[in-house]
Parts: C-alpha cells; sequence; structure tokens
C-alpha cells in the first residue's frame, strides 16, 4: 500500500493535556495510513512552569516529545519507521534543552527535531547579544521571561547538532 500524500504538518497542541493527546491521536490516525508527521510543539508551557493539576510543575515542551516519539514507534508502517519532526522556536525558554535533548539516547528516538531560527536570533548570535526567550512566544505580558546570551546558544546547538547529528535547523 501506498499514500499520495506522504508528509502532514498537523496543527500544534495548545497548551493541555487534553490536547496535546488530541494531537497524538491525530498522528496516530496519519502514521496508519504511512504518512509522515510534522508538528510544533512551541504552544507548550516550559521545563518546570506552573500547572493547575496534580503535578505542579510542566515536564516541558521536551517532557512531551517522547510521547510523540513513542506514538510514531508504536504505529507499525509494514516493516517500516514512522516518519516524525517535531520543531519548536528558538524563542521558547526550553530551546536549549531541546538542542540538548538527543544526548540521552534513550529518549525521543521516533522523532527527528528541530529548532525554528528567526532572523532576530542570527543578529543577535552576529552582534554577540543578549536574547528573549518567553512563553507564550507572541504575548505581550508573557508568563515567562529568559534572557541568554544568543552567540553561546548557538554554540550549543551547534555543538550538538555536530555531535548528535540534531537538532535540525529551520528558517
Amino acid at each position: 500500500l501506498s499514500s499520495l500524500s506522504n508528509c502532514f504538518v498537523i496543527f500544534p497542541p495548545k497548551d493541555s493535556v487534553q490536547e496535546i493527546f488530541k494531537t497524538g491521536a491525530q498522528e496516530a490516525q496519519l502514521m496508519k495510513r504511512r504518512g509522515g508527521v510534522g508538528v510544533d510543539l512551541s504552544q507548550l508551557r516550559p521545563c518546570g512552569a506552573s500547572t493547575n493539576n496534580s503535578s505542579l510543575t510542566s515536564s516541558g515542551a521536551a517532557g512531551w516529545a517522547d510521547y510523540f516519539s513513542n506514538v510514531c514507534r508504536s504505529v507499525g508502517q509494514a516493516g517500516r519507521r514512522g516518519a516524525l519532526m517535531l520543531t519548536l522556536d528558538i524563542k521558547h525558554p526550553d530551546a536549549e534543552i531541546w538542542a540538548l535533548m538527543k544526548k540521552d539516547l534513550t529518549k525521543v528516538t521516533g522523532a527527528n527535531v528541530s529548532l525554528k531560527i528567526s532572523d532576530e536570533f542570527m543578529r543577535a548570535v552576529e552582534g554577540d547579544l543578549e536574547f528573549v526567550q518567553q512563553w507564550p512566544l507572541e504575548s505581550l505580558t508573557p508568563q515567562i521571561k529568559k534572557i541568554v546570551r544568543a552567540r553561546e546558544l548557538w554554540k550549543t546547538i551547534c555543538r550538538s547538532a555536530w555531535e548528535m547529528a540534531e537538532p535540525g535547523l529551520l528558517m
């Protein structure tokens, strides 16, 4: 069996457990039909952020990346591995965690990961400037704000890409 379309970008999950699992179900439905899936996790709250449930804090976007990876690994595709691309915006406070997560060879084994890089970030790298990360990304009054040295984060990303062949970069 083959399909006419093989790659699908699905809507990013909103920041709730219900929405995250709904997105995982959509991923599974596409993969059982031999489709590859791309999903951006930038709307999910960062690691350590407060939650309104019994866990009290979030595992962050990288924590949920393992869930989506396991969905991919669990759905059989006639002997071939499913194709899953997970992305995160460089403006997200978990970007460094995201860049380093594939160093743990037991995590996110069923997905490729990439960071969405902006011109603003690259200008900060060139100028060795500070770069503001926040969540929610586009909020004028973010709940979480983190300031990083852009060039140091860039070096971390490059080092990880050299050592682990990930993260990929999307412009």
